[in-house]
């Protein structure tokens, strides 16, 4: 298998007529992607399926096809996206927790995620201090955030449903940092 890494200078290489191209940084090697969907569209793509930011954009060549591997931060949560690069068909959608399934996949059609902020709004009713630690994550199937707020005193760790907002899990330790 074999990685390839976006030049930075890509956009204004496509931007100013050029041919887009990417870097193998292993091997010094550089292709060029005739053909395939432009960094621009990939881009949107991945936003308009997660919202939040791109963070990184790797090429692949694998045997099932070309396609982007994407990073995006959304409301404190990191996707990772596998989008087709000729088709731009989003081909797999996982979390940082590594679950292959589609992100909403077990959720029916009346269900809706909490955002994070009313997680965290739901937290801060049982623990008031700053907020360190936001991330959705999925266990046994069901997803919910995991949110770590300290106050200078105490550590408190809450695990939180998120399509419900009932709190699974809570713990309070003495912070000892």
């Amino acid at each position: 298998m074999k990685k390839w890494m976006a030049i930075p200078a890509l956009a204004g290489a496509v931007a100013l007529g050029g041919v887009a191209m990417v870097a193998n940084a292993e091997k010094g090697e550089v292709l060029t992607l005739e053909g395939l969907l432009p960094i621009e569209d990939v881009k949107a793509k991945a936003v308009e399926a997660v919202g939040g930011k791109v963070t990184e954009i790797e090429f692949e060549r694998k045997k099932s096809g070309e396609q982007y591997e994407v990073e995006v931060q959304s409301d404190g949560v990191e996707y990772d996206l596998d989008i087709d690069a000729k088709t731009g068909e989003i081909l797999r959608t996982k979390t940082d927790d590594h679950d292959d399934a589609p992100i909403g996949q077990s959720l029916s059609s009346k269900e809706k995620l909490l955002t994070v902020e009313e997680a965290v709004a739901i937290a801060m009713k049982q623990a008031k201090g700053q907020v360190t630690e936001v991330e959705l994550d999925k266990d046994d199937g069901r997803l919910h955030y995991d949110i770590e707020i300290e106050d200078g005193t105490y550590e408190y760790d809450f695990e939180i449903d998120a399509v419900t907002g009932e709190v699974l899990d809570f713990e309070k330790e003495r912070d000892d940092d």
